[in-house]
């Protein structure tokens, strides 16, 4: 199982979104990078109440053991449903990446 495979069922089981992308940009850095840099997006009820960095760290609590494996880099954007529909269901693209080594 791939990766991004993993990372969807994780957050499928765990979060139950109501919408889920996951855009693997590992393609997008320096060197021989397969599945190393991924921008989520993720819009669950789970998220109502909680403010951005607890959203933040319940995602990257979740995919703790990918990051021990590898995972380089993650793009989080999180939304309520309610968010995701003011928002038009639309999130901004990853920033450029920072570095050669990135």
């Amino acid at each position: 199982m791939s990766r991004s495979e993993r990372i969807k069922k994780l957050i499928e089981d765990q979060m139950a979104p109501v919408y889920l992308e996951i855009d693997n940009e590992s393609h997008l850095h320096a060197g021989n990078r397969e599945e190393t840099h991924f921008r989520l997006v993720i819009v669950s009820a789970l998220f109502e109440g909680e403010a951005l960095l607890a959203r933040h760290r319940r995602v990257q609590t979740l995919l703790q053991a990918e990051r021990e494996g590898g995972m380089h880099a993650l793009s989080l954007h999180t939304f309520t449903p309610a968010e995701w529909q003011a928002k038009g269901a639309s999130a901004a693209p990853s920033p450029a990446c920072a570095g050669q080594n990135h």
